[in-house]
């Protein structure tokens, strides 16, 4: 039911914003996203699953999901006072996503009415909510209280840093009921970071060599990279 309710809102309130403006309408594997993150709940009825990690190839509308999670939590999720941070080593990568769901909501006239851009993020006043895009900065992001964070292309986040920034929105995380931190990305090339952190966690996890029950990883990657050529493989 609940996995219904937020394919239901993506489906009908959230538009594609470069190259069309009609609804989404979600793949099976973009379901299996909403699914896994919005129901699946434990025994209070709270969800499951905390921190997802999500590796995909390019184009295949990974910014555009991310961007109809922030609107489903942010309007439909029921916390007052939801905060929600869109992560990256700079701004303008921060703001790939950030912008990308202010204008999902901005053809939709129902939504667009409850959005007030503001000029460090965009307000719902109603229920008191935010979505934000920061730039790293783990000292100040000591304060944050975020009930959803998005982390962009973890793939590109420079070693030490990245993985203090990700500990530091991790660790905020603890003050909210239902948080998730969602991370999204291609393939890695920034070694010793925490990208290679989070793969490690959750090749352990789907092998069935980890106890972790708040991670949930979802990585579309050949399996042998020497495959790679192989049309059958793919």
């Amino acid at each position: 039911k609940k996995t219904r309710r937020a394919i239901r809102f993506i489906e009908t309130f959230c538009h594609h914003c470069e190259g069309r403006s009609d609804t989404l309408k979600l793949e099976l594997w973009q379901k299996a996203v909403v699914a896994i993150i919005f129901g699946v709940v434990d025994e209070k009825g709270l969800r499951q699953f905390r921190e997802i990690v999500i590796v995909i190839g390019r184009k295949n509308g990974k910014s555009l999901l991310a961007a109809a999670i922030i609107a489903y939590h942010t309007f439909c999720d029921g916390e007052y006072g939801a905060k929600t941070f869109c992560v990256a080593p700079k701004l303008d990568q921060a703001d790939i996503v950030y912008s990308a769901f202010w204008q999902t909501v901005q053809k939709e006239p129902e939504l667009k009415e409850l959005v007030k851009p503001r000029k460090a993020d965009y307000y719902i006043e109603k229920t008191n909510s935010s979505v934000k895009k920061i730039a790293f900065n783990a000292k100040k992001s000591d304060g944050f209280n975020p009930s959803l964070t998005v982390c962009d292309e973890i793939a590109s986040w420079p070693g030490a840093a990245g993985l203090k920034q990700y500990e530091v929105m991790k660790s905020a995380l603890g003050a909210r009921r239902q948080p998730i931190i969602l991370s999204i990305s291609t393939s890695g090339y920034e070694n010793e970071g925490i990208y290679d952190e989070l793969i490690k966690r959750c090749t352990r996890f789907l092998m069935g060599d980890s106890r972790e029950k708040r991670l949930a990883p979802l990585l579309y990657m050949i399996d042998d990279i020497q495959k790679w050529n192989d049309m059958e493989e793919l």
